[in-house]
């Protein structure tokens, strides 16, 4: 399997960014769920909360990564008919923009109070705005939001990626799993 991407399959940088993202949404959203069921006596309460912003730290990095990533390799053919084609760049355009804003509001909702967000290990991001009445409440909706909103928007992916494997019979999944290699070395 090649590094990069060609004109027909994902390369395996790509396709390992993809699946850890994908765990690591997956996981940020369930535990950002579970913590803010939390009431202030649980063992767990500032545990929870520390280790999602760290893990959503990592994620803006690989989210940073990946775009660069993206931007440096050749995008794979993809199939199905122009109006498919012209969905699936709009809709992983759109995942980037939402992933994007995931990151910004959950980075102002732990900064809104003027301090520095810090991480493990001691490293602190400073906090670039905080004179926003209400912002913590205002990120916080905006939050919300928009990883419910990447929660419909990973069930329509997995929805497409399904319906060209079962009905069109086509690669597309299989190259995001990194097992079409016979079509690849044709």
């Amino acid at each position: 399997m090649n590094w990069k991407n060609d004109a027909h399959a994902w390369g395996l940088v790509s396709i390992l960014l993809h699946w850890v993202m994908a765990v690591l949404a997956v996981g940020l959203f369930g535990l950002g769920k579970y913590m803010i069921t939390l009431d202030y006596y649980h063992p767990l309460y500032q545990r929870l909360p520390d280790l999602h912003r760290n893990l959503g730290v990592v994620f803006a990095l690989l989210l940073a990564l990946r775009l660069a990533w993206r931007w440096a390799n050749p995008l794979p053919e993809i199939a199905g008919s122009s109006r498919e084609r012209v969905l699936a760049l709009l809709m992983h355009r759109l995942f980037y923009l939402v992933m994007f804003g995931v990151v910004v509001s959950g980075y102002l909702i732990s900064t809104a109070d003027g301090r520095a967000l810090v991480l493990a290990g001691g490293i602190e991001l400073p906090a670039l705005v905080s004179a926003v009445d209400n912002l913590e409440d205002r990120a916080g909706e905006v939050h919300g939001f928009l990883t419910w909103m990447l929660v419909g928007m990973v069930l329509l992916h997995l929805g497409a990626a399904l319906k060209h494997h079962f009905i069109d019979k086509d690669d597309i999944l299989r190259r995001m799993l990194g097992t079409n290699l016979e079509r690849r070395e044709k």
